[in-house]
């Protein structure tokens, strides 16, 4: 016994040492959300302690698994098993990050895969069943899932903002892709990818599923999602990583010749995560490399190595499939997970397990089964495995080339300048440095540059029908700059900036090239709030002729075009139509006093005083507090919902004549001929109207002031016999 122990105590504190050589890998499980994972607080708290026993530092946690959300979403419903809408996301967050060592979150989400939509009408495949993905025999199932088609650009560009939103409102370290790939090789006909194809081509009719240029065609539109999301990601969270569970079915490439003509990847799905890493639009690789290691041990070293060989500067993170092995054959492959290719090359990125769930076959390589004996043996030494392969705790990294850059990006839209329609298709040429690229804008318009040396590079934007326009960028490290370009003419001049559109008088044309949200349709149905800067004024209030398909939130920015209106006293851009073109990182919402008579009005402004008028859905309020006391505001308290995509417009309570309030919302101010602005204030959720007490100068007033007398000459007395002499 004591020979036994003192081996497992020496394995041990070699296992120690050699666990302090691997403090930069990632150790992961995916957690799914069909199983116990992180859906309610309690599943969280104990995959908390579970990850921390088997010394994981980050999970991978399905927050999105068909079209709903177990978390805010401003796009999709709230998942059907979470009624009572627990922000599980943001409890992971919170939990993991306070952890020592910090436990990274990596927010995994389904992208075409959106499921069955359980009779919710604000489900994607409820509201636009024209997005799902087709089979060529007109299918809308491919019997693993409901997919909706990344050749659709409204679908792809509704699926893109999912992950940017998650990027925008959560402290994540990552987003992770999945199901980001078509169901097969019949899939795919969507009527608008098709009808894109055929136009850029010069086809008609309907493409075999083995033409290659229909292959090549699939392929570039899941491509161009997740440049999407790696590129303006980047805007809004420079250091989150971009992370993809790929397809790894069959033999192993060899080589080139096999990945490009044999892989399921490429020829079945069209999922080309090799030129993802070239281009470098993606930083993780966790290739699904579910493999039993004693039926297929050889292809899944095939898959390992060709991952290991094929990383260009980012960094695969092979996933091994637990649930098909025994937990010893699982450290086993974990073991050859960290082993070097025959060509020398290792898995720069760590491991990943699949799944939380699933931990193991049963002993004979049955069904999976849960077992948690997995958790220590990642991480305790035994006789049976003296030397565990998470065997001291470590700190997940933060990918290098994004905590420390060195190269930036170049991004942007292409739009027609008569009606702010995307241009499919359009060639961007990009130089600078003595290169050139080439690229082509997608369904929306967009293109994106990655990986930029810095430098001033010049861009040239063609498209037939109209002429060539020129700009030229200057790229920074670690910055992402947009060029934004509007082909042929409008019989409006373009306007750089929301103070010069707010000039304009009424019936005027307003054309803006450029916008910043401050108020978006996911709060203020059909209506956009714009200016220049987050912080300061004019606030310009846009009317939308139309709902748009994906809604806008802040930090959007936006092209629009409309007429100078209004109602009310109230001006405004009347019927207008915008178009996504860039973001902005979020900023810090602090509110500001009530501007100076005359002076530029904050877009978030707080206010606090008496309401002096109210009715349904407006209350006048006198200021009492702060700057220009006296001043009265309108206080609109209808034209407003909250967030989430299933929540529909409501007003909030009028409050009484009399009662004090504290206020917070966007703020507009309309000159008015001879006296101050007409003052609007909008809040944008419940709880920026806070009703106060009735302060002590006004509770001692009037015919209550008569108390006061006697009171303070009970005071007066009492003072006194408090401190005379005893």
């Amino acid at each position: 016994m004591r020979t036994t122990r003192t081996v497992v105590a020496a394995a041990a504190m070699l296992a120690l040492l050699a666990g302090g050589a691997r403090t930069q890998e990632i150790r992961a499980f995916w957690a799914d959300a069909f199983n116990e994972g992180a859906r309610t607080r309690v599943e969280i708290d104990t995959l908390l302690q579970r990850l921390r026993t088997a010394h994981c530092n980050a999970i991978f946690a399905q927050m999105r698994k068909g079209g709903d959300a177990y978390y805010q979403s401003r796009y999709d419903p709230w998942a059907s098993d979470d009624p009572g809408r627990v922000d599980a996301l943001a409890y992971l967050v919170e939990r993991a990050h306070a952890l020592t060592p910090r436990i990274q979150v990596h927010a995994w989400l389904n992208t075409c895969a959106v499921g069955r939509t359980h009779g919710n009408p604000w489900h994607i495949a409820a509201l636009h069943p024209e997005w799902l993905s087709l089979s060529d025999k007109g299918e809308d199932y491919d019997r693993e899932a409901t997919k909706v088609d990344p050749g659709n650009p409204d679908a792809a560009d509704w699926t893109a903002r999912v992950y940017l939103d998650v990027l925008r409102h959560y402290d994540v370290d990552g987003v992770h892709f999945d199901f980001v790939r078509y169901g097969g090789a019949n899939w795919g006909y969507n009527p608008v990818s098709v009808a894109r194809f055929n136009a850029r081509h010069g086809r008609r009719g309907q493409p075999a599923a083995a033409d290659p240029l229909w292959k090549q065609w699939r392929r570039d539109q899941v491509t161009a999602i997740v440049r999407k999301v790696y590129a303006l990601g980047a805007v809004l969270k420079p250091r989150a990583a971009m992370s993809a569970a790929t397809i790894t079915w069959g033999a192993g490439p060899r080589d080139e010749a096999d990945w490009n003509g044999k892989s399921a990847a490429m020829n079945r799905v069209f999922q080309d995560w090799r030129a993802w890493m070239r281009e470098g639009i993606l930083d993780l690789n966790c290739l699904m490399a579910y493999y039993s290691e004693r039926r297929y041990p050889g292809w899944f070293r095939d898959w390992l190595n060709w991952s290991k060989d094929n990383q260009y500067g980012r960094w695969a993170v092979p996933g091994t499939g637990a649930w098909l092995n025994t937990i010893p054959d699982t450290l086993h492959q974990i073991a050859a997970v960290r082993e070097p290719s025959a060509r020398g090359n290792r898995a720069k990125g760590g491991v990943l397990l699949y799944s939380y769930a699933g931990t193991n076959a049963a002993p004979d390589g049955g069904e999976r089964t849960y077992d948690p004996a997995l958790y220590a043996a990642l991480s305790t030494p035994s006789p049976a495995e003296p030397a565990p392969p998470f065997a001291a705790p470590a700190e997940a990294p933060v990918v290098p080339w994004k905590l420390r850059p060195r190269l930036g990006h170049l991004m942007g839209f292409v739009l027609t300048s008569a009606s702010l329609d995307p241009i499919d298709g359009a060639r961007v040429t990009v130089r600078g440095r003595g290169r050139a690229r080439r690229l082509e804008a997608d369904g929306t318009g967009f293109w994106a540059a990655i990986d930029l040396p810095p430098g001033r590079y010049q861009v040239d934007v063609e498209a037939p029908g109209y002429t060539r326009s020129s700009a030229s960028a200057v790229v920074l490290a670690g910055t992402s700059v947009a060029v934004n370009r509007f082909l042929g003419s409008a019989s409006t001049a373009m306007l750089d900036r929301v103070a010069d559109a707010a000039m304009l008088p009424a019936g005027a044309p307003v054309r803006l090239r450029s916008a910043l949200v401050v108020g978006g349709t996911d709060v203020f149905p059909g209506r956009l709030y714009v200016a220049d800067d987050p912080a300061l004024g004019p606030l310009l209030r846009v009317d939308l002729a139309a709902a748009p398909v994906v809604a806008f939130q802040p930090g959007d920015i936006v092209a629009l075009q409309g007429l100078m209106g209004g109602e009310g006293g109230e001006r405004a851009v009347i019927g207008a139509a915008a178009r996504l073109v860039g973001m902005r990182a979020p900023w810090d919402e602090r509110a500001g006093p009530l501007p100076a008579a005359g002076g530029a009005n904050p877009c978030l402004a707080s206010v606090e005083g008496r309401v002096v008028d109210s009715a349904p859905g407006l209350a006048i309020l006198e200021v009492t507090e702060g700057a220009r006391p006296g001043t009265r505001v309108e206080v609109v308290l209808v034209g407003r919902k909250l967030p989430g995509v299933e929540d529909v417009e409501t007003a909030l309570p009028a409050p009484p004549t009399g009662q004090y309030a504290h206020v917070t919302g966007l703020l507009t101010a309309t000159p008015r001929a001879g006296g101050d602005p007409l003052l609007r204030l909008r809040p944008r959720v419940p709880e920026e109207v806070v009703y106060l007490p009735m302060p002590l100068a006004a509770r001692v007033s009037g015919a209550a002031r008569w108390l006061a007398v006697p009171a303070l000459f009970g005071v007066i007395a009492w003072q006194r016999r408090r401190h005379a002499p005893r």
